[in-house]
């Protein structure tokens, strides 16, 4: 006989259940009536119904308990009292026999559910009804012959087997949700293997008691052995499966170097060891407080969390941890402790174990709420969850000891940051989360100290350890939540910022990992200046895979050091294999003979008033087969062939002239011009300006030269020079892109400068309310203090305009002004606009 032992859950199919129910009944009463009025098939022995109760009692208490996933199936031998009550007793007392002796069983011993009762009794009536059915239809044919009254009790057997397995597979599909024909018929027909010996066993007793009555005492002796021989083999086999699966759980633990696959793989095998709904760990200090709890949710996941331990818990605590003793709960117990305990987390019943790492007990394994109901827990499993936990101890242990060689493995011994073999993982990781649409981009860094090697030769490697340490300190804190820092070796470290498609966000946070780099470092009792070159790359838009990514980062850094630029965005004219960068080089150089490249202008007016001041000079190269080339392509090109000197003339010597004409023409507006690096280290540029203005006739006042922090800091002695000659003519000097570099602060006082321009990248976002709010204004307020003009460029909005007027910036540029124009339209532009705000077409602007 098999009975179910799953827990019925209350909701809509506990009404499929009860209509279960009343099909075994119908089955019953329809099948068992006609025989009820019938004596004993043998009338040379009778068994009264008490004893059959007791029978059936009996060998519905010692059962082999087989699990199969949530199901808890009970195999007994049950077909024995049927079989002598077959043969032996009324239908009446069989079925009375079945059904007390099986009710007592479930109610006294097993304290089953009311609806998991109700439905077992149905089902032993309705297999009752059938083995009297089957037993009386083949023992009738051929005249009652002995060899058919024994097949008679084989197919009853059967046949009420094959009633209960679909009875149970029906009650299992509707709690699984689905019926699954196949595994119906698993249900049905499984488990019968040891049905023809008990039934065997059976017909010896019948033909025993037929023979003699008093052959009673020997049978019942008999099958007492036998009951505890099923006992002790059921009891074995349990064993050999608790023992398969500690193996197993071995194998798992000792390969899972992860502590969280560790405590996934314990807490899984530990539930799936006693046969459990729920299982997890709570971990303590050194002072015995609970600080953690894990749990395994029913997906399979760990779940963390740090709630507060409660009295309930303390008790726990105290038992397990202090006093190092499992704790049995099992559904039975009166302990008013365990009892409030189980009652704080709804649970029937459960275990506790300590659970020892390296240093003692570091917390408890908990499992609770046996699977079934035809068990509780019991001593045995106590022992079986103390094995689990001292294998878990052990893993733990070897967990640590992995996890501290594979962190040595992927970590930079002297700074503790992440090395490349680490970087690369995490690119990896990254750039596939660009691929799959998880994230828009993401961008590397690469940064390298500047000049390293003079401080390990001047005070020596320990010094330059210490030096290293503290830069990883730095970058480590201006990063931030932003990214990750990685050192690469030697002075070289590494940035990775995942999740970024933001290009102005990216280089915000270049320039504050250069900034964070401006305080001197103190080593043995010397103040070290300490500098850096950086590189940026970003995915997609540069490379998708982590090695082309790093490459093109450190060809960004290697520009950045030799053309002193501090921060560089990678560009493809920087790849030397970049044919078309060969290409353009001879090009570039026809262009600038043939007058190909041209000066457009941008407008400069007073954010208070709207009035035109200014115009800033820019160069444009329209190549008559590739189109448009933007400046970004063809002026580094220019700084690395030499023909830098030749393009800043070209365009100064323009630039003047459309300025002598408009001055000519009755618009008093000066001309704005970028120096590049190079053009601070030419010795001839002072006389060369000096001339282009006297042959222009401009004022030198109406001429702005616009230099970057970057390219005063390759030598600031020269440069600073260089800057006094010019402003000794009476040209107008301009810091650009102020805010971007290194030395933003600390220089500026030493320049003779009349300007300082923000750069673009802090002035598109000032309507979001971000940091660059505080930034501009901070300029702005430093500008007024040093009574320096304060441009702000890239504005695109009347709101951002308004914005900055409110703060007391002098001078606006960007789209929303004007936005670059052929220097021969800048007239006829300046007389529209100046006829709309007469109309009053425009506001400030």
């Amino acid at each position: 006989m098999r009975g179910i032992a799953r827990r019925i859950r209350p909701s809509g199919q506990t009404l499929i259940v009860l209509a279960v129910i009343a099909v075994l009944l119908a089955i019953g009463v329809v099948l068992g009536l006609p025989f009820l009025h019938q004596g004993p098939f043998l009338p040379s022995a009778t068994l009264p119904w008490w004893v059959l109760a007791i029978a059936f009692a009996v060998t519905e208490t010692c059962v082999l308990h087989i699990q199969r996933s949530r199901e808890a199936r009970s195999v007994s031998m049950s077909e024995l009292p049927l079989v002598l009550g077959l043969f032996f007793a009324s239908p009446v007392a069989l079925f009375a026999g079945r059904l007390l002796g099986c009710a007592a069983t479930l109610v006294g011993l097993r304290r089953a559910a009311p609806l998991k009762t109700f439905f077992n009794l149905a089902l032993f009536t309705a297999e009752t009804a059938v083995s009297l059915a089957v037993f009386s239809t083949v023992s009738s044919w051929g005249g009652g012959h002995i060899v058919l009254t024994w097949a008679g009790a084989y197919a009853a057997a059967f046949a009420a087997n094959v009633l209960g397995g679909c009875a149970i597979g029906l009650v299992i599909a509707v709690h699984d949700g689905r019926l699954r024909p196949r595994a119906l018929l698993e249900e049905a027909f499984g488990g019968q293997a040891a049905v023809p010996m008990v039934v065997t066993v059976g017909l010896v007793a019948v033909t025993s008691l037929d023979a003699s009555a008093e052959s009673a005492w020997l049978l019942a002796g008999f099958g007492l052995l036998l009951l505890l021989a099923y006992r002790a083999y059921a009891s074995l086999a349990d064993r050999h499966l608790n023992l398969e699966r500690l193996y197993r759980f071995s194998q798992l633990v000792s390969t899972s170097p992860e502590i969280d696959q560790v405590m996934s793989t314990v807490l899984g095998e530990a539930r799936e060891l006693l046969r459990s709904d729920r299982a997890s760990a709570a971990f303590v200090g050194p002072d015995g407080g609970l600080i953690a709890r894990v749990r395994l949710g029913a997906s399979g996941r760990l779940a963390r969390s740090e709630e507060p331990s409660t009295p309930e818990d303390d008790w726990v605590l105290q038992h397990v941890v202090a006093g190092g003793q499992p704790l049995l709960m099992p559904r039975t117990t009166r302990d008013p402790d365990a009892r409030r305990w189980l009652a704080t987390y709804g649970m029937r019943e459960a275990v506790a174990v300590p659970l020892k790492g390296g240093t003692g007990v570091v917390g408890v394994l908990v499992v609770a709420d046996r699977q079934g109901e035809v068990r509780t827990f019991e001593q045995n499993d106590v022992l079986l969850l103390e094995t689990v936990a001292n294998q878990a101890g052990v893993a733990l242990r070897n967990g640590e000891l992995i996890g501290q060689l594979r962190h040595e493995a992927l970590h930079d011994a002297l700074t503790g940051l992440p090395n490349r073999t680490n970087l690369q993982r995490r690119l990896g990781s990254a750039l596939d989360d660009v691929r799959t649409g998880r994230t828009t981009g993401a961008a590397v860094m690469i940064l390298d100290l500047d000049d390293f090697k003079e401080v390990n030769d001047t005070l020596g490697h320990q010094q330059g350890d210490l030096l290293l340490v503290e830069v990883a300190a730095r970058l480590t804190a201006a990063v931030g939540a932003a990214g990750s820092v990685a050192r690469l070796g030697g002075d070289e470290f590494a940035i990775l910022v995942p999740d970024s498609a933001d290009e102005n966000r990216v280089l915000r946070v270049g320039r504050r990992v250069l900034r964070a780099l401006e305080q001197p470092v103190s080593l043995d009792g010397l103040e070290v200046e300490v500098g850096g070159s950086m590189g940026i790359a970003l995915a997609p838009a540069h490379a998708d895979d982590p090695a082309a990514l790093l490459k093109r980062a450190d060809m960004a850094m290697y520009d950045a050091k030799t053309s002193t630029r501090g921060l560089r965005l990678y560009e493809p004219e920087l790849d030397t294999n970049n044919p078309r960068r060969l290409t353009l080089v001879s090009e570039l150089r026809t262009a600038l003979q043939s007058g190909g490249i041209q000066v457009h202008v941008q407008p400069q007016g007073r954010l208070s008033g709207g009035q035109v001041v200014q115009v800033e000079a820019l160069a444009r190269w329209r190549h008559p087969e590739l189109g448009n080339i933007a400046p970004d392509e063809f002026i580094p090109i220019a700084e690395r062939s030499g023909l830098i000197g030749p393009l800043t003339t070209y365009v100064l010597d323009s630039s003047l002239a459309a300025c002598a004409q408009w001055r000519a023409n009755g618009h008093d507006i000066g001309v704005a011009v970028n120096l590049s690096t190079r053009s601070l280290h030419d010795a001839d540029l002072v006389e060369e300006v000096d001339r282009l203005l006297r042959r222009h006739g401009v004022p030198a006042h109406r001429l702005t030269l616009e230099v970057t922090e970057g390219s005063v800091m390759a030598d600031p002695a020269r440069a600073v020079a260089l800057l006094h000659r010019l402003r000794d003519l009476g040209v107008r000097l301009s810091v650009d892109d102020f805010g971007t570099g290194y030395s933003s602060l600390s220089y500026l006082k030493r320049l003779p400068v009349q300007e300082v321009k923000i750069d673009r990248s802090f002035i598109t976002s000032l309507r979001e309310g971000s940091e660059d709010v505080a930034i501009v204004r901070a300029i702005v307020d430093l500008g007024r203090h040093l009574q320096l003009e304060v441009v702000a460029e890239g504005i695109e909005d009347q709101e951002t305009w308004d914005l900055l007027a409110s703060m007391g910036c002098d001078l606006g540029q960007g789209w929303h002004l004007g936005r670059p124009m052929p220097s021969e339209e800048l007239q006829p532009w300046l007389r529209t606009r100046d006829s709309a705000r007469s109309r009053g077409g425009l506001r400030a602007v």
